[in-house]
Protein backbone atom coordinates (compact mmCIF):
# COMPACT_ATOMS: atom_id res chain seq x y z
CA UNK A 1 0.00 0.00 0.00
CA UNK A 2 1.09 3.45 -0.64
CA UNK A 3 1.48 6.06 1.86
CA UNK A 4 -1.41 8.09 0.07
CA UNK A 5 -4.21 5.02 -0.19
CA UNK A 6 -3.07 3.40 3.52
CA UNK A 7 -3.55 5.49 6.70
CA UNK A 8 -3.55 4.27 10.38
CA UNK A 9 -4.00 4.99 13.84
CA UNK A 10 -3.14 3.33 16.84
CA UNK A 11 -4.38 4.15 20.23
CA UNK A 12 -1.58 4.49 22.41
CA UNK A 13 -2.10 4.25 26.42
CA UNK A 14 -3.17 6.50 28.58
CA UNK A 15 -0.70 9.07 28.95
CA UNK A 16 0.30 10.18 32.52
CA UNK A 17 -1.19 13.46 32.81
CA UNK A 18 -2.61 16.60 30.66
CA UNK A 19 -2.38 19.96 31.33
CA UNK A 20 -5.47 20.00 33.49
CA UNK A 21 -4.27 17.24 36.08
CA UNK A 22 -6.16 14.39 34.76
CA UNK A 23 -5.63 11.51 32.12
CA UNK A 24 -5.73 11.52 28.36
CA UNK A 25 -6.34 9.04 26.00
CA UNK A 26 -4.10 9.53 22.71
CA UNK A 27 -4.04 8.24 19.12
CA UNK A 28 -1.52 8.13 17.03
CA UNK A 29 -1.69 8.82 13.50
CA UNK A 30 0.41 7.49 10.83
CA UNK A 31 0.55 7.48 6.86
CA UNK A 32 2.64 4.95 4.77
CA UNK A 33 4.30 3.61 8.08
CA UNK A 34 5.36 6.92 9.19
CA UNK A 35 4.56 8.45 12.38
CA UNK A 36 3.03 11.78 11.48
CA UNK A 37 1.08 12.76 14.36
CA UNK A 38 -0.63 12.48 18.13
CA UNK A 39 -3.89 13.13 18.62
CA UNK A 40 -5.88 13.59 22.54
CA UNK A 41 -9.10 14.45 23.91
CA UNK A 42 -7.52 17.91 24.45
CA UNK A 43 -7.54 18.81 20.64
CA UNK A 44 -4.96 19.86 18.79
CA UNK A 45 -1.58 17.76 19.36
CA UNK A 46 2.08 18.26 17.89
CA UNK A 47 2.10 17.20 14.34
CA UNK A 48 5.71 16.54 13.37
CA UNK A 49 5.84 16.33 9.72
CA UNK A 50 7.42 17.46 6.36
CA UNK A 51 6.50 20.46 5.03
CA UNK A 52 3.99 20.28 2.43
CA UNK A 53 2.79 16.27 3.35
CA UNK A 54 1.45 16.73 6.79
CA UNK A 55 -1.87 16.53 8.82
CA UNK A 56 -3.39 18.86 11.31
CA UNK A 57 -5.31 17.01 14.20
CA UNK A 58 -7.59 17.71 16.36
CA UNK A 59 -9.67 14.65 17.73
CA UNK A 60 -11.16 16.62 19.96
CA UNK A 61 -13.41 18.89 17.77
CA UNK A 62 -13.65 15.44 15.98
CA UNK A 63 -11.93 16.79 13.19
CA UNK A 64 -8.51 14.82 11.14
CA UNK A 65 -7.04 17.47 8.13
CA UNK A 66 -5.02 15.02 6.25
CA UNK A 67 -2.90 16.75 3.63
CA UNK A 68 -4.94 17.03 -0.01
CA UNK A 69 -3.52 13.67 -1.37
CA UNK A 70 -4.40 11.90 1.32
CA UNK A 71 -8.11 13.46 1.51
CA UNK A 72 -8.54 12.39 -2.58
CA UNK A 73 -7.67 9.04 -1.27
CA UNK A 74 -10.99 9.19 0.68
CA UNK A 75 -13.59 10.40 -1.33
CA UNK A 76 -15.03 6.84 -2.07
CA UNK A 77 -17.42 5.22 -0.51
CA UNK A 78 -15.68 3.87 3.20
CA UNK A 79 -17.59 1.27 5.49
CA UNK A 80 -15.60 1.11 9.29
CA UNK A 81 -15.57 -2.38 10.84
CA UNK A 82 -15.02 -1.37 14.60
CA UNK A 83 -14.05 -4.10 16.83
CA UNK A 84 -13.40 -5.02 20.33
CA UNK A 85 -10.71 -7.97 20.13
CA UNK A 86 -11.81 -10.63 23.25
CA UNK A 87 -14.45 -8.79 24.08
CA UNK A 88 -15.31 -11.22 26.98
CA UNK A 89 -11.91 -10.78 28.52
CA UNK A 90 -12.14 -7.07 27.76
CA UNK A 91 -14.85 -6.81 29.77
CA UNK A 92 -13.35 -8.97 33.01
CA UNK A 93 -10.81 -5.89 32.81
CA UNK A 94 -12.72 -3.17 32.67
CA UNK A 95 -15.28 -4.60 35.18
CA UNK A 96 -12.31 -5.55 37.47
CA UNK A 97 -9.66 -2.93 37.58
CA UNK A 98 -7.21 -5.20 39.59
CA UNK A 99 -7.04 -7.62 36.14
CA UNK A 100 -6.19 -4.57 33.78
CA UNK A 101 -2.87 -5.63 32.82
CA UNK A 102 -3.03 -9.43 33.70
CA UNK A 103 -2.71 -12.38 31.52
CA UNK A 104 -7.06 -12.95 32.01
CA UNK A 105 -8.63 -16.32 30.08
CA UNK A 106 -12.20 -16.48 29.91
CA UNK A 107 -13.81 -20.10 29.94
CA UNK A 108 -14.59 -23.09 30.95
CA UNK A 109 -13.33 -25.03 34.17
CA UNK A 110 -9.66 -26.63 33.10
CA UNK A 111 -10.60 -29.49 35.70
CA UNK A 112 -13.40 -30.51 33.54
CA UNK A 113 -11.29 -30.08 29.88
CA UNK A 114 -13.00 -26.94 29.04
CA UNK A 115 -11.82 -25.10 26.24
CA UNK A 116 -11.10 -20.89 26.25
CA UNK A 117 -13.87 -18.52 24.83
CA UNK A 118 -11.85 -15.49 25.01
CA UNK A 119 -8.39 -14.31 25.89
CA UNK A 120 -6.86 -10.69 26.97
CA UNK A 121 -4.13 -9.00 25.07
CA UNK A 122 -1.60 -10.11 27.47
CA UNK A 123 -2.84 -14.13 27.36
CA UNK A 124 -2.52 -13.48 23.17
CA UNK A 125 0.99 -12.27 23.59
CA UNK A 126 1.49 -15.69 25.15
CA UNK A 127 -0.16 -17.73 22.33
CA UNK A 128 -3.14 -18.71 23.91
CA UNK A 129 -6.12 -18.28 21.78
CA UNK A 130 -9.59 -19.06 21.88
CA UNK A 131 -11.03 -22.81 21.38
CA UNK A 132 -7.29 -24.24 22.75
CA UNK A 133 -8.08 -26.11 25.77
CA UNK A 134 -7.87 -24.60 29.26
CA UNK A 135 -5.01 -26.72 30.00
CA UNK A 136 -3.01 -25.99 27.34
CA UNK A 137 -3.88 -22.28 28.04
CA UNK A 138 -2.52 -22.52 31.49
CA UNK A 139 1.00 -24.21 30.01
CA UNK A 140 1.54 -21.60 28.28
CA UNK A 141 0.52 -18.82 30.68
CA UNK A 142 0.75 -20.32 33.96
CA UNK A 143 0.24 -17.04 35.74
CA UNK A 144 -3.39 -16.35 34.30
CA UNK A 145 -6.03 -15.64 35.64
CA UNK A 146 -8.97 -17.99 34.64
CA UNK A 147 -12.80 -16.02 34.99
CA UNK A 148 -16.20 -17.94 34.22
CA UNK A 149 -18.52 -17.18 31.27
CA UNK A 150 -20.66 -14.25 31.62
CA UNK A 151 -22.76 -14.32 28.74
CA UNK A 152 -25.47 -12.00 30.03
CA UNK A 153 -22.90 -9.11 31.14
CA UNK A 154 -21.11 -9.27 28.11
CA UNK A 155 -24.85 -8.75 25.90
CA UNK A 156 -24.93 -5.92 27.96
CA UNK A 157 -22.13 -4.20 27.08
CA UNK A 158 -22.24 -5.00 23.25
CA UNK A 159 -25.73 -3.17 23.27
CA UNK A 160 -23.67 -0.23 24.95
CA UNK A 161 -20.92 -0.22 21.82
CA UNK A 162 -23.68 -0.07 19.55
CA UNK A 163 -25.99 2.40 21.14
CA UNK A 164 -22.84 4.26 21.41
CA UNK A 165 -22.09 3.91 17.68
CA UNK A 166 -26.01 4.79 16.50
CA UNK A 167 -24.87 8.06 18.37
CA UNK A 168 -23.14 8.65 15.00
CA UNK A 169 -25.39 6.46 12.53
CA UNK A 170 -28.45 4.32 12.01
CA UNK A 171 -25.90 2.14 9.35
CA UNK A 172 -25.22 -0.31 11.14
CA UNK A 173 -24.99 -4.00 11.11
CA UNK A 174 -23.93 -6.18 14.01
CA UNK A 175 -21.28 -8.84 14.14
CA UNK A 176 -21.53 -11.09 16.80
CA UNK A 177 -20.85 -9.80 20.24
CA UNK A 178 -17.26 -8.35 19.63
CA UNK A 179 -17.69 -6.26 16.05
CA UNK A 180 -19.98 -3.94 14.48
CA UNK A 181 -20.12 -2.59 10.54
CA UNK A 182 -20.87 1.68 10.59
CA UNK A 183 -21.27 3.30 7.18
CA UNK A 184 -21.31 6.97 7.45
CA UNK A 185 -22.23 10.35 5.70
CA UNK A 186 -19.98 10.72 2.06
CA UNK A 187 -19.09 14.14 4.22
CA UNK A 188 -17.33 12.40 6.90
CA UNK A 189 -13.73 11.98 7.38
CA UNK A 190 -13.48 7.90 8.15
CA UNK A 191 -10.52 8.03 9.65
CA UNK A 192 -11.22 10.62 12.23
CA UNK A 193 -14.36 9.30 13.31
CA UNK A 194 -13.04 6.10 13.31
CA UNK A 195 -10.02 7.33 15.88
CA UNK A 196 -12.84 9.48 17.67
CA UNK A 197 -14.96 6.62 18.23
CA UNK A 198 -12.13 4.29 19.48
CA UNK A 199 -11.33 6.67 21.90
CA UNK A 200 -14.83 6.90 22.93
CA UNK A 201 -15.47 3.32 23.37
CA UNK A 202 -12.35 3.49 25.68
CA UNK A 203 -13.70 6.08 27.61
CA UNK A 204 -16.83 5.65 28.14
CA UNK A 205 -16.81 1.69 28.33
CA UNK A 206 -13.31 1.25 29.84
CA UNK A 207 -12.40 -1.70 26.51
CA UNK A 208 -10.31 -1.24 23.69
CA UNK A 209 -11.50 -1.20 20.51
CA UNK A 210 -9.39 -1.52 17.24
CA UNK A 211 -10.87 -0.70 13.52
CA UNK A 212 -10.72 -1.05 9.64
CA UNK A 213 -11.53 0.94 7.24
CA UNK A 214 -12.25 -0.26 3.25
CA UNK A 215 -15.10 0.15 0.60
CA UNK A 216 -15.69 -3.30 1.32
CA UNK A 217 -17.09 -5.21 4.48
CA UNK A 218 -15.19 -7.74 4.13
CA UNK A 219 -11.76 -5.20 3.34
CA UNK A 220 -12.79 -3.44 6.71
CA UNK A 221 -13.12 -6.49 8.96
CA UNK A 222 -9.85 -7.83 7.83
CA UNK A 223 -8.40 -4.50 8.83
CA UNK A 224 -9.64 -4.39 11.65
CA UNK A 225 -8.07 -7.93 12.37
CA UNK A 226 -4.94 -7.08 11.29
CA UNK A 227 -4.32 -3.63 12.90
CA UNK A 228 -1.83 -4.81 15.34
CA UNK A 229 -3.43 -4.04 19.40
CA UNK A 230 -5.18 -0.75 19.55
CA UNK A 231 -4.62 0.06 15.99
CA UNK A 232 -7.04 1.57 13.11
CA UNK A 233 -6.41 0.88 9.43
CA UNK A 234 -7.44 2.24 6.46
CA UNK A 235 -7.37 0.57 2.86
CA UNK A 236 -8.22 2.80 0.07
CA UNK A 237 -10.06 1.52 -3.21
CA UNK A 238 -6.94 1.64 -4.83
CA UNK A 239 -4.91 -0.74 -2.14
CA UNK A 240 -7.28 -3.39 -2.32
CA UNK A 241 -5.88 -5.79 -4.35
CA UNK A 242 -2.47 -5.28 -2.78
CA UNK A 243 -3.90 -5.47 0.95
CA UNK A 244 -5.40 -8.50 -0.12
CA UNK A 245 -2.76 -10.52 -1.78
CA UNK A 246 -1.11 -12.66 0.92
CA UNK A 247 -3.61 -13.25 3.23
CA UNK A 248 -4.12 -17.47 3.44
CA UNK A 249 -7.70 -17.88 1.39
CA UNK A 250 -8.71 -19.20 5.43
CA UNK A 251 -9.39 -15.57 6.20
CA UNK A 252 -12.03 -15.48 3.76
CA UNK A 253 -15.63 -15.98 5.08
CA UNK A 254 -16.97 -19.07 4.28
CA UNK A 255 -13.19 -20.84 3.65
CA UNK A 256 -12.81 -23.47 6.36
CA UNK A 257 -9.92 -25.58 6.92
CA UNK A 258 -11.66 -28.82 4.71
CA UNK A 259 -12.23 -26.06 2.06
CA UNK A 260 -9.05 -24.34 2.21
CA UNK A 261 -6.96 -28.14 1.61
CA UNK A 262 -9.37 -29.32 -1.33
CA UNK A 263 -7.65 -25.29 -2.39
CA UNK A 264 -4.41 -26.11 -1.50
CA UNK A 265 -4.42 -29.59 -3.39
CA UNK A 266 -4.85 -27.06 -6.53
CA UNK A 267 -2.40 -25.12 -5.18
CA UNK A 268 -4.85 -22.03 -4.24
CA UNK A 269 -2.89 -20.79 -0.54
CA UNK A 270 -3.52 -17.22 -0.90
CA UNK A 271 -6.33 -15.06 -1.64
CA UNK A 272 -3.95 -13.36 -4.73
CA UNK A 273 -4.16 -17.18 -6.32
CA UNK A 274 -7.49 -17.38 -5.25
CA UNK A 275 -8.79 -14.37 -7.12
CA UNK A 276 -7.30 -15.91 -10.41
CA UNK A 277 -9.39 -18.84 -10.36
CA UNK A 278 -12.30 -18.94 -12.81
CA UNK A 279 -15.68 -19.23 -11.29
CA UNK A 280 -16.27 -22.32 -13.11
CA UNK A 281 -13.04 -24.05 -11.55
CA UNK A 282 -13.95 -22.48 -8.02
CA UNK A 283 -17.25 -23.91 -8.01
CA UNK A 284 -16.03 -27.40 -8.71
CA UNK A 285 -13.87 -27.59 -5.32
CA UNK A 286 -16.70 -25.45 -3.24
CA UNK A 287 -19.81 -25.52 -4.44
CA UNK A 288 -22.46 -22.78 -4.14
CA UNK A 289 -21.05 -19.90 -2.01
CA UNK A 290 -17.91 -19.91 -5.59
CA UNK A 291 -19.30 -16.59 -6.70
CA UNK A 292 -19.39 -14.80 -2.85
CA UNK A 293 -16.14 -16.23 -2.32
CA UNK A 294 -14.69 -14.88 -5.65
CA UNK A 295 -15.99 -11.55 -4.80
CA UNK A 296 -14.35 -11.08 -1.21
CA UNK A 297 -11.27 -12.61 -2.95
CA UNK A 298 -11.40 -9.79 -5.62
CA UNK A 299 -12.61 -7.03 -3.59
CA UNK A 300 -15.48 -6.61 -5.54
CA UNK A 301 -18.27 -7.81 -2.62
CA UNK A 302 -20.40 -4.44 -2.62
CA UNK A 303 -23.12 -5.93 -0.68
CA UNK A 304 -24.91 -3.12 1.43
CA UNK A 305 -25.09 -3.40 5.56
CA UNK A 306 -28.28 -4.95 6.65
CA UNK A 307 -29.04 -2.38 9.49
CA UNK A 308 -31.49 -3.55 12.33
CA UNK A 309 -33.88 -1.11 13.21
CA UNK A 310 -33.98 1.13 16.52
CA UNK A 311 -34.44 -1.00 19.38
CA UNK A 312 -38.44 0.05 20.73
CA UNK A 313 -37.45 -1.44 24.02
CA UNK A 314 -34.25 -1.90 26.43
CA UNK A 315 -33.89 -3.74 29.81
CA UNK A 316 -31.38 -5.14 32.31
CA UNK A 317 -31.19 -7.90 34.27
CA UNK A 318 -29.86 -9.54 37.27
CA UNK A 319 -29.69 -12.96 38.92
CA UNK A 320 -28.16 -12.88 42.00
CA UNK A 321 -25.67 -15.26 43.57
CA UNK A 322 -27.87 -15.52 46.92
CA UNK A 323 -31.86 -15.34 46.95
CA UNK A 324 -32.72 -11.74 48.69
CA UNK A 325 -36.05 -11.32 50.46
CA UNK A 326 -34.70 -7.72 51.44
CA UNK A 327 -36.50 -5.21 50.13
CA UNK A 328 -33.59 -2.46 50.83
CA UNK A 329 -31.08 -4.45 48.52
CA UNK A 330 -33.63 -5.32 46.08
CA UNK A 331 -34.36 -1.29 45.97
CA UNK A 332 -30.42 -0.78 45.46
CA UNK A 333 -30.35 -3.26 43.09
CA UNK A 334 -33.07 -1.71 41.09
CA UNK A 335 -31.08 1.56 41.55
CA UNK A 336 -28.01 -0.17 39.54
CA UNK A 337 -30.57 -1.14 37.02
CA UNK A 338 -31.79 2.17 35.89
CA UNK A 339 -28.42 3.46 36.09
CA UNK A 340 -27.68 1.71 33.08
CA UNK A 341 -30.61 1.89 31.11
CA UNK A 342 -30.47 5.90 31.60
CA UNK A 343 -27.05 5.76 29.74
CA UNK A 344 -28.13 3.13 27.28
CA UNK A 345 -31.38 5.60 26.55
CA UNK A 346 -29.03 8.60 26.19
CA UNK A 347 -26.96 6.97 23.68
CA UNK A 348 -29.97 6.06 21.79
CA UNK A 349 -31.30 9.48 21.76
CA UNK A 350 -34.40 7.97 23.18
CA UNK A 351 -36.96 8.67 26.15
CA UNK A 352 -39.22 5.86 27.76
CA UNK A 353 -43.13 6.36 27.87
CA UNK A 354 -43.39 2.44 30.32
CA UNK A 355 -41.48 1.00 32.91
CA UNK A 356 -41.65 -2.71 33.23
CA UNK A 357 -40.44 -5.14 36.45
CA UNK A 358 -39.69 -8.09 36.32
CA UNK A 359 -39.05 -10.61 39.24
CA UNK A 360 -37.97 -14.42 39.53
CA UNK A 361 -38.35 -16.49 42.33
CA UNK A 362 -36.21 -18.89 44.46
CA UNK A 363 -39.29 -21.87 43.55
CA UNK A 364 -39.26 -20.83 39.37
CA UNK A 365 -42.27 -19.22 39.50
CA UNK A 366 -42.22 -15.12 38.17
CA UNK A 367 -44.23 -12.47 38.14
CA UNK A 368 -44.01 -9.03 35.58
CA UNK A 369 -45.54 -5.69 36.37
CA UNK A 370 -45.68 -2.38 34.30
CA UNK A 371 -46.55 1.18 34.52
CA UNK A 372 -47.28 4.03 31.66
CA UNK A 373 -45.32 7.14 33.14
CA UNK A 374 -47.07 10.62 33.16
CA UNK A 375 -44.25 11.65 30.25
CA UNK A 376 -41.73 10.41 28.50
CA UNK A 377 -38.50 10.19 30.77
CA UNK A 378 -35.19 9.80 30.09
CA UNK A 379 -33.66 10.33 34.22
CA UNK A 380 -33.14 7.10 36.29
CA UNK A 381 -34.78 8.72 39.41
CA UNK A 382 -38.42 8.56 37.31
CA UNK A 383 -37.24 5.01 36.53
CA UNK A 384 -36.25 3.91 40.43
CA UNK A 385 -39.24 5.61 41.40
CA UNK A 386 -41.76 3.67 39.15
CA UNK A 387 -39.93 0.30 39.85
CA UNK A 388 -40.36 0.72 43.79
CA UNK A 389 -43.70 1.69 42.86
CA UNK A 390 -44.52 -1.55 41.55
CA UNK A 391 -41.79 -3.28 43.49
CA UNK A 392 -44.59 -2.96 46.40
CA UNK A 393 -47.20 -4.61 43.83
CA UNK A 394 -45.22 -7.97 44.48
CA UNK A 395 -44.53 -10.27 46.83
CA UNK A 396 -41.45 -9.40 47.39
CA UNK A 397 -40.03 -9.06 51.02
CA UNK A 398 -42.08 -12.03 51.86
CA UNK A 399 -40.76 -14.07 49.26
CA UNK A 400 -37.13 -14.82 48.16
CA UNK A 401 -36.55 -13.18 44.52
CA UNK A 402 -33.75 -14.84 42.61
CA UNK A 403 -33.87 -13.18 39.88
CA UNK A 404 -34.31 -8.80 39.13
CA UNK A 405 -35.11 -7.25 35.55
CA UNK A 406 -36.14 -3.74 35.02
CA UNK A 407 -37.51 -2.77 31.37
CA UNK A 408 -38.60 0.01 29.73
CA UNK A 409 -40.28 0.43 26.44
CA UNK A 410 -42.61 2.91 23.84
CA UNK A 411 -39.37 4.48 23.54
CA UNK A 412 -39.64 7.89 21.89
CA UNK A 413 -36.76 10.40 19.93
CA UNK A 414 -35.30 13.29 22.37
CA UNK A 415 -34.35 16.36 21.11
CA UNK A 416 -30.48 16.67 22.75
CA UNK A 417 -28.40 14.38 21.12
CA UNK A 418 -25.47 16.86 21.71
CA UNK A 419 -25.93 15.42 24.98
CA UNK A 420 -25.24 11.53 24.05
CA UNK A 421 -21.91 12.94 22.70
CA UNK A 422 -20.27 13.82 25.67
CA UNK A 423 -17.20 12.00 26.93
CA UNK A 424 -16.99 10.80 30.20
CA UNK A 425 -13.58 10.77 31.03
CA UNK A 426 -11.89 8.56 34.31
Amino acid sequence: MTSLGSASLRAAAPLAGSARGGPRLAVALSVGGVEKAELTEEGVARCPTRRGDGARCALGAGALLLSKRAANALESRMIIFVLVPGLYSAVEQADNPALRGRPVVVGADPAKRGTVTSASREARARGVDEGMEMRRALELCPDAVIRPTRLERYREVAAELRALFRAETDRIEELGLEGNFLELAASVDPVARAAELCVRVQAELGIGAVAGIGPTRFVAYLAARHTGPGGIRQVAEADVKSFLAPFPVTEIWGVGPATAERLAARGVHTIATLAAVDLATLSSVVGRGASAILEYARGADREPLRPKPRARSLSQERTLDEPAVDLRSIGALLEALAERLERALARERRAARSVSLGLGFVDGTSVTRSTVLAEPATERAAFVDAARALLARTQAGARAVRRVRLGLSGLVRTESPADARQLRLF
